[in-house]
């Protein structure tokens, strides 16, 4: 098996260079220092030896911009196989944390804490729209804003994949029920919960809540999914992984994990369409399917949505837009998912939110939960910590034995590993994957790792291993402050999206500086530097 992963090395450059503004599609960015020779050592190296920096106080756009930047530079890392398909497992890591609450003199005594993928979908803690059923209903809420690595989706509406875009997002929220217990503090069973909602992103929640319908792309614990289907006989939710979404002609067939999707034919009597398809496995026919779009047919972990089909202009060919899905998945509504984690549909009736196991016809399912169902977690106070569904962390934290400080704040330590196979595109923690090439002598795969992404409070100038890319400016990440105030680098509130190169100044390696003069200039530097690997 010949595996080539790209590595960055020292640059040792003995200065910075004047600015220069570099173009690359839609993205301008002021150069400083030397730039290029920086990211051509991405390409052209042999290991990804490299730390990408956020700081612990970063907005989520600036742990999204980390995140992405290292994914491209793990999608430079590939298996060469003699013309066969193949599987690449990349495994993806990044942290984030939200704002922080101090409970001492708050007068907290049973307050809902909440954060999400974006604040402003958070109007929903301030509205308390939460019915007694859920035992979400606090007397006080806390938002404490938004926490980087919680992911969100946007085009979910099937009825947009080939029209445009669309303003329907699908948004990760945490909410955890803090009560006062003596001098201590506690969580009981069923007062925690994970969300995956569908909204308008322009209208938040709850004005812009979307209903789940098969066919949306959702986002689920940190990964995109397409839901396949809402079976309200077996009240269960079944989700695949998205390999292909297009056009198929009738008499085409799709060939995904060694199976064999064809479309037989399309008939018509000028009104309606039928779509007679099936999925075969060495010639066999193992599923099939002749009726009217929407259609699913699914089998052996894959499956095909027929969301629209029709004929060409002149009536001599007929096409099918589809998705292709593999890795299917079924989750039986008030079952079990995870340990102590139990999943719901999210209704939202009569103005409140309620869970449900029962899919019946009219109602509005706006999303999945995941609700705590394990034992109540008491006498909790400084330096500990609650898991929620495997996935984030509520923490308590005295700073130090502070008698007058007890913060409290969300944050996300998260690896997650995606296979995906040739073409297949993936998102995982706000990271998207789009794997353009997969080959290898061999059908093994492998784990391509990306960079991982740290905080600035987990490295520092002195003691990095390797060189730095640093995501935020002086007001957000610490590392990127200390070079501003040797005078190795300048930037104010007017700075345009820049990359700065400061030569062998981390433990004698080469810091990246990635950052502008607000969050959006940042957003466009990462893009720009995304561009150029």
């Amino acid at each position: 098996m010949a595996i080539s992963i790209k590595k960055i090395v020292s640059i040792g450059l003995g200065g910075l260079m004047l600015g220069s503004t570099f173009c690359s599609g839609a993205f301008a960015v002021e150069k400083v220092g030397d730039v290029d020779s920086f990211v051509s050592d991405i390409v052209s190296g042999n290991n990804s030896n490299i730390d990408i920096i956020v700081g612990s106080n970063s907005v989520a756009s600036d742990v999204v911009s980390a995140a992405n930047i290292a994914a491209k530079i793990g999608s430079l890392s590939f298996l060469e196989q003699n013309g066969k398909s193949a599987a690449a497992t990349l495994s993806i890591a990044s942290k984030s944390k939200s704002e922080e609450f101090n409970l001492i003199g708050s007068g907290v005594t049973d307050s809902l804490f909440a954060v999400s993928a974006d604040d402003d979908y958070l109007s929903i803690i301030t509205n308390a729209d939460f019915h007694s059923s859920t035992n979400l209903d606090a007397t006080g809420y806390v938002s404490l804003e938004d926490l980087g690595n919680l992911m969100e989706i946007s085009d979910t509406d099937p009825s947009s994949w080939f029209t445009g875009s669309d303003n329907d997002v699908s948004a990760e929220f945490l909410f955890l029920r803090l009560k006062s217990d003596a001098t201590n503090w506690k969580v009981n069973s069923d007062e925690m919960s994970y969300m995956a909602l569908l909204l308008d992103e322009n209208l938040g929640v709850p004005g812009g809540l979307k209903c789940m319908s098969p066919g949306r792309n959702i986002v689920y614990l940190g990964e995109e999914w397409t839901l396949m289907g809402m079976n309200a006989d077996a009240d269960k939710v079944s989700m695949g992984k998205e390999v292909y979404r297009g056009t198929l002609k009738e008499g085409k067939s799709y060939f995904v994990n060694g199976y064999e999707i064809k479309i037989d034919s399309i008939i018509t009597d000028s009104t309606n369409y039928k779509v007679s398809a099936k999925i075969l496995k060495d010639g066999t026919v193992v599923k099939s399917a002749y009726d009217t779009a929407p259609l699913n047919l699914i089998s052996n972990g894959i499956g095909i949505r027929f969301q629209k089909v029709y004929e060409s202009i002149d009536s001599n060919a007929a096409y099918a837009d589809v998705v292709i899905v593999n890795s299917v998945k079924g989750m039986e509504l008030g079952s079990e998912v995870i340990p102590d984690y139990e999943i719901y549909s999210v209704l939202y009736t009569g103005g409140t939110f309620r869970y449900t196991d029962d899919f019946l016809k009219g109602q509005k399912n706006m999303g999945l939960a995941l609700k705590y169902v394990g034992d109540d977690l008491t006498g909790l106070g400084s330096d500990d910590t609650v898991e929620i569904a495997n996935y984030a962390n509520f923490l308590f934290d005295d700073e130090g034995k502070s008698a007058t400080t007890l913060s409290v704040f969300f944050e996300m330590n998260e690896e997650k590993e995606v296979s995906i196979i040739q073409n297949q595109k993936a998102k995982v923690l706000n990271v998207e994957v789009i794997a353009d090439k997969i080959s290898a002598e061999s059908e093994q795969s492998t784990i391509l790792n990306a960079p991982v992404v740290k905080l600035d409070t987990e490295t520092s100038m002195e003691s990095s291993e390797n060189p730095l890319i640093l995501v935020g400016g002086p007001v957000v990440n610490s590392i990127t402050e200390e070079l501003v105030n040797a005078g190795l680098f300048a930037i104010d509130d007017d700075s345009l999206a820049t990359l700065a190169v400061v030569s062998e100044t981390a433990n004698g390696n080469d810091v990246l500086i990635v950052t502008g003069g607000d969050r959006d200039a940042t957003a466009e530097a990462a893009n720009a530097l995304i561009a150029m690997i």
